[in-house]
Protein backbone atom coordinates (compact mmCIF):
# COMPACT_ATOMS: atom_id res chain seq x y z
CA UNK A 1 0.00 0.00 0.00
CA UNK A 2 1.38 3.26 -1.02
CA UNK A 3 2.22 5.76 1.49
CA UNK A 4 0.44 9.49 2.11
CA UNK A 5 2.73 12.00 0.27
CA UNK A 6 3.55 15.82 1.55
CA UNK A 7 5.30 18.52 0.01
CA UNK A 8 6.80 22.13 1.15
CA UNK A 9 8.15 24.59 -0.70
CA UNK A 10 11.55 26.60 -0.29
CA UNK A 11 11.41 29.81 -1.38
CA UNK A 12 15.26 32.18 -1.97
CA UNK A 13 14.43 35.71 -2.04
CA UNK A 14 16.01 37.99 -5.14
CA UNK A 15 19.35 38.59 -4.67
CA UNK A 16 21.50 41.45 -6.29
CA UNK A 17 23.78 40.79 -9.13
CA UNK A 18 27.05 43.02 -9.75
CA UNK A 19 27.31 45.35 -13.09
CA UNK A 20 25.50 48.70 -14.45
CA UNK A 21 21.65 47.95 -15.28
CA UNK A 22 22.22 47.80 -19.37
CA UNK A 23 19.19 50.42 -19.53
CA UNK A 24 18.55 53.67 -18.08
CA UNK A 25 15.96 52.66 -16.27
CA UNK A 26 14.53 50.70 -13.58
CA UNK A 27 16.57 49.15 -10.26
CA UNK A 28 19.30 47.91 -9.78
CA UNK A 29 19.68 44.29 -11.70
CA UNK A 30 18.65 41.25 -9.43
CA UNK A 31 17.74 38.15 -9.80
CA UNK A 32 13.74 36.53 -9.30
CA UNK A 33 13.07 34.75 -6.19
CA UNK A 34 13.10 31.22 -6.93
CA UNK A 35 11.56 27.91 -5.30
CA UNK A 36 12.58 25.03 -4.73
CA UNK A 37 9.85 21.94 -3.90
CA UNK A 38 10.08 18.70 -1.52
CA UNK A 39 7.86 16.44 -1.90
CA UNK A 40 7.97 13.25 0.59
CA UNK A 41 6.74 10.31 1.41
CA UNK A 42 7.53 8.19 5.22
CA UNK A 43 11.18 7.63 4.54
CA UNK A 44 12.06 9.12 1.18
CA UNK A 45 12.02 12.39 -0.57
CA UNK A 46 12.25 13.98 -3.85
CA UNK A 47 13.62 17.71 -4.20
CA UNK A 48 12.60 19.51 -7.46
CA UNK A 49 15.11 22.16 -8.58
CA UNK A 50 18.71 23.21 -5.89
CA UNK A 51 18.73 27.11 -6.39
CA UNK A 52 21.89 28.77 -7.63
CA UNK A 53 24.34 30.00 -5.34
CA UNK A 54 26.34 28.41 -2.96
CA UNK A 55 24.82 29.78 0.39
CA UNK A 56 21.66 29.09 -0.85
CA UNK A 57 21.83 25.75 -1.99
CA UNK A 58 23.60 25.43 1.51
CA UNK A 59 20.43 26.88 3.22
CA UNK A 60 18.50 24.11 1.09
CA UNK A 61 20.51 21.77 1.92
CA UNK A 62 20.04 22.00 5.47
CA UNK A 63 15.92 22.54 5.32
CA UNK A 64 15.70 19.24 3.28
CA UNK A 65 17.82 17.41 6.45
CA UNK A 66 14.96 19.01 8.81
CA UNK A 67 12.57 16.69 6.92
CA UNK A 68 14.44 13.19 7.92
CA UNK A 69 13.71 11.79 4.79
CA UNK A 70 15.87 9.87 2.34
CA UNK A 71 16.67 11.59 -0.47
CA UNK A 72 16.31 9.30 -3.54
CA UNK A 73 16.50 11.98 -6.54
CA UNK A 74 16.91 15.82 -7.41
CA UNK A 75 14.88 16.73 -10.38
CA UNK A 76 15.71 18.96 -12.66
CA UNK A 77 12.83 21.36 -14.38
CA UNK A 78 14.51 22.60 -16.92
CA UNK A 79 18.20 23.68 -17.92
CA UNK A 80 18.53 27.34 -17.18
CA UNK A 81 21.66 26.93 -14.58
CA UNK A 82 20.01 28.84 -11.68
CA UNK A 83 17.65 25.62 -11.64
CA UNK A 84 20.89 22.96 -10.96
CA UNK A 85 23.72 25.30 -10.11
CA UNK A 86 23.52 24.06 -6.27
CA UNK A 87 23.59 20.17 -7.67
CA UNK A 88 27.26 19.73 -6.00
CA UNK A 89 26.50 21.08 -2.91
CA UNK A 90 22.91 18.86 -2.17
CA UNK A 91 24.76 16.15 -3.29
CA UNK A 92 26.95 16.72 -0.86
CA UNK A 93 25.15 16.33 1.78
CA UNK A 94 22.81 13.65 0.32
CA UNK A 95 25.73 11.91 -1.66
CA UNK A 96 23.27 8.64 -2.71
CA UNK A 97 20.71 11.12 -4.12
CA UNK A 98 20.45 10.72 -8.36
CA UNK A 99 19.80 14.08 -10.19
CA UNK A 100 18.02 13.83 -13.42
CA UNK A 101 16.11 15.85 -16.00
CA UNK A 102 14.10 15.60 -18.95
CA UNK A 103 17.42 14.73 -22.03
CA UNK A 104 15.98 18.14 -24.07
CA UNK A 105 16.78 19.88 -20.14
CA UNK A 106 19.76 18.42 -19.88
CA UNK A 107 20.88 19.59 -23.48
CA UNK A 108 19.83 23.71 -22.52
CA UNK A 109 22.31 22.84 -18.78
CA UNK A 110 25.18 22.07 -20.93
CA UNK A 111 25.19 24.91 -23.30
CA UNK A 112 24.93 27.64 -20.18
CA UNK A 113 27.22 29.90 -20.38
CA UNK A 114 28.52 29.32 -16.66
CA UNK A 115 31.56 31.96 -16.83
CA UNK A 116 28.85 34.45 -17.28
CA UNK A 117 26.36 33.72 -14.58
CA UNK A 118 29.84 33.69 -12.40
CA UNK A 119 30.48 37.78 -13.72
CA UNK A 120 26.87 38.51 -12.58
CA UNK A 121 27.56 36.72 -8.99
CA UNK A 122 30.97 37.23 -8.32
CA UNK A 123 32.45 34.27 -5.78
CA UNK A 124 28.50 33.21 -4.69
CA UNK A 125 27.87 30.30 -7.43
CA UNK A 126 29.24 27.22 -6.35
CA UNK A 127 33.11 25.58 -7.68
CA UNK A 128 31.52 22.85 -9.17
CA UNK A 129 28.33 22.43 -11.16
CA UNK A 130 27.61 19.07 -12.71
CA UNK A 131 24.96 18.51 -15.26
CA UNK A 132 22.18 16.43 -14.46
CA UNK A 133 21.68 12.77 -15.97
CA UNK A 134 19.01 12.19 -18.57
CA UNK A 135 15.73 10.55 -17.79
CA UNK A 136 13.95 9.45 -20.54
CA UNK A 137 11.05 8.07 -18.85
CA UNK A 138 8.02 10.24 -18.57
CA UNK A 139 7.52 8.63 -14.80
CA UNK A 140 9.25 9.16 -11.51
CA UNK A 141 7.72 7.66 -8.16
CA UNK A 142 8.04 7.61 -4.35
CA UNK A 143 6.90 5.32 -2.34
CA UNK A 144 4.40 4.01 -4.92
CA UNK A 145 3.22 7.15 -5.97
CA UNK A 146 3.55 9.28 -9.62
CA UNK A 147 5.14 11.85 -10.24
CA UNK A 148 4.32 13.06 -13.65
CA UNK A 149 7.12 14.84 -15.99
CA UNK A 150 5.14 17.01 -17.95
CA UNK A 151 6.68 18.04 -21.38
CA UNK A 152 6.09 21.62 -21.89
CA UNK A 153 8.08 22.94 -24.39
CA UNK A 154 9.70 26.22 -25.25
CA UNK A 155 8.36 28.36 -22.31
CA UNK A 156 10.31 31.15 -20.95
CA UNK A 157 13.38 28.21 -21.48
CA UNK A 158 13.39 25.56 -24.13
CA UNK A 159 12.32 22.21 -23.17
CA UNK A 160 10.80 23.32 -19.96
CA UNK A 161 9.12 20.52 -18.54
CA UNK A 162 6.65 20.22 -14.82
CA UNK A 163 5.72 17.73 -12.38
CA UNK A 164 2.21 16.43 -11.60
CA UNK A 165 1.93 14.91 -8.64
CA UNK A 166 -2.08 13.06 -8.70
CA UNK A 167 -1.98 12.03 -5.10
CA UNK A 168 -1.38 15.51 -4.09
CA UNK A 169 -3.50 17.37 -6.75
CA UNK A 170 -0.48 19.44 -6.79
CA UNK A 171 1.86 20.58 -10.09
CA UNK A 172 5.55 21.60 -9.39
CA UNK A 173 5.59 24.08 -12.74
CA UNK A 174 8.81 25.27 -13.23
CA UNK A 175 9.44 28.43 -15.05
CA UNK A 176 5.93 27.64 -17.14
CA UNK A 177 4.39 29.51 -13.86
CA UNK A 178 5.41 32.71 -12.11
CA UNK A 179 3.60 33.86 -8.89
CA UNK A 180 3.72 37.51 -8.51
CA UNK A 181 6.71 37.88 -10.11
CA UNK A 182 7.86 40.35 -13.48
CA UNK A 183 8.73 37.17 -15.95
CA UNK A 184 11.75 36.24 -18.03
CA UNK A 185 10.04 37.36 -21.52
CA UNK A 186 13.76 38.40 -23.38
CA UNK A 187 13.39 36.94 -26.87
CA UNK A 188 10.12 36.27 -26.54
CA UNK A 189 7.97 35.24 -30.24
CA UNK A 190 4.84 34.92 -31.18
CA UNK A 191 5.59 31.01 -31.27
CA UNK A 192 6.60 30.90 -27.93
CA UNK A 193 3.91 32.53 -26.83
CA UNK A 194 1.62 30.33 -28.35
CA UNK A 195 3.46 27.56 -27.19
CA UNK A 196 3.75 29.17 -22.98
CA UNK A 197 0.11 29.70 -23.34
CA UNK A 198 -0.57 26.23 -24.15
CA UNK A 199 1.06 24.74 -21.42
CA UNK A 200 -0.38 27.00 -19.01
CA UNK A 201 -3.32 25.49 -20.25
CA UNK A 202 -2.21 22.00 -19.60
CA UNK A 203 -1.61 22.91 -16.01
CA UNK A 204 -5.12 24.64 -15.74
CA UNK A 205 -6.87 21.22 -17.07
CA UNK A 206 -5.23 19.01 -14.44
CA UNK A 207 -7.50 21.31 -12.15
CA UNK A 208 -4.69 21.45 -9.47
CA UNK A 209 -5.30 22.15 -5.68
CA UNK A 210 -1.88 23.64 -5.50
CA UNK A 211 0.74 25.13 -8.35
CA UNK A 212 4.45 26.06 -7.14
CA UNK A 213 5.85 28.47 -9.15
CA UNK A 214 9.70 28.61 -10.27
CA UNK A 215 9.72 32.11 -9.50
CA UNK A 216 7.33 33.65 -6.82
CA UNK A 217 7.24 36.54 -4.26
CA UNK A 218 8.19 35.76 -0.79
CA UNK A 219 5.05 34.90 1.09
CA UNK A 220 2.53 34.60 -1.98
CA UNK A 221 0.25 31.80 -1.89
CA UNK A 222 1.14 28.39 -4.07
CA UNK A 223 -2.39 28.98 -5.60
CA UNK A 224 -3.76 27.71 -8.70
CA UNK A 225 -4.85 31.47 -9.65
CA UNK A 226 -1.02 31.73 -10.45
CA UNK A 227 -1.79 30.43 -14.15
CA UNK A 228 -4.58 32.19 -15.17
CA UNK A 229 -1.72 35.45 -13.89
CA UNK A 230 1.20 34.15 -16.04
CA UNK A 231 -1.34 34.42 -19.30
CA UNK A 232 -2.40 37.93 -18.08
CA UNK A 233 1.05 38.98 -17.97
CA UNK A 234 2.32 37.18 -20.89
CA UNK A 235 -0.83 38.55 -23.06
CA UNK A 236 -0.20 42.30 -21.60
CA UNK A 237 3.57 42.05 -22.20
CA UNK A 238 2.69 41.11 -26.05
CA UNK A 239 0.22 43.90 -26.25
CA UNK A 240 2.08 46.43 -24.78
CA UNK A 241 5.30 45.90 -26.74
CA UNK A 242 3.32 46.56 -29.86
CA UNK A 243 1.50 50.19 -28.29
CA UNK A 244 4.81 51.22 -26.50
CA UNK A 245 7.72 52.90 -28.33
CA UNK A 246 10.51 51.63 -26.97
CA UNK A 247 11.99 49.32 -24.37
CA UNK A 248 11.16 52.10 -21.21
CA UNK A 249 8.06 52.74 -22.02
CA UNK A 250 7.57 49.74 -22.21
CA UNK A 251 8.94 48.75 -18.81
CA UNK A 252 7.27 51.13 -17.59
CA UNK A 253 3.85 50.26 -18.61
CA UNK A 254 4.60 46.40 -17.50
CA UNK A 255 5.31 47.85 -14.12
CA UNK A 256 2.37 50.54 -13.70
CA UNK A 257 0.47 47.05 -14.53
CA UNK A 258 1.40 44.77 -12.06
CA UNK A 259 3.05 47.07 -9.17
CA UNK A 260 4.21 45.39 -6.13
CA UNK A 261 5.11 42.27 -8.41
CA UNK A 262 9.18 41.08 -7.58
CA UNK A 263 12.09 42.01 -9.40
CA UNK A 264 10.77 44.05 -12.10
CA UNK A 265 14.26 44.39 -13.39
CA UNK A 266 14.48 40.71 -14.37
CA UNK A 267 13.82 42.11 -17.83
CA UNK A 268 17.16 43.94 -17.55
CA UNK A 269 19.98 41.14 -17.26
CA UNK A 270 19.81 40.28 -20.90
CA UNK A 271 17.32 43.04 -22.24
CA UNK A 272 14.10 43.40 -22.68
CA UNK A 273 12.58 41.48 -25.98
Amino acid sequence: MASTLNFNVFTAPEKPLVGDRPRPFGDTMAWDPMTSTLIYGESDAVLVDTLTTEAEAEALAAWVALHHRNLTTIYITHGHLDHFAGVSVLKRHFPTARCVAAPGAVELARKQQVAFYRKLLPGRLPAVIPLPDPYNDEVLTLEGHELRIIQQGHTDAADSTSLYVPSLDLVVAGDVLYNQCHQYVAGLTPENLANWLAALDRLAALNPKVAVAGHKKPGAADTPEAIEWTKRYLTDFARLREETSGDAELFGAMTKQYPGWAAPQAWLMFGLA
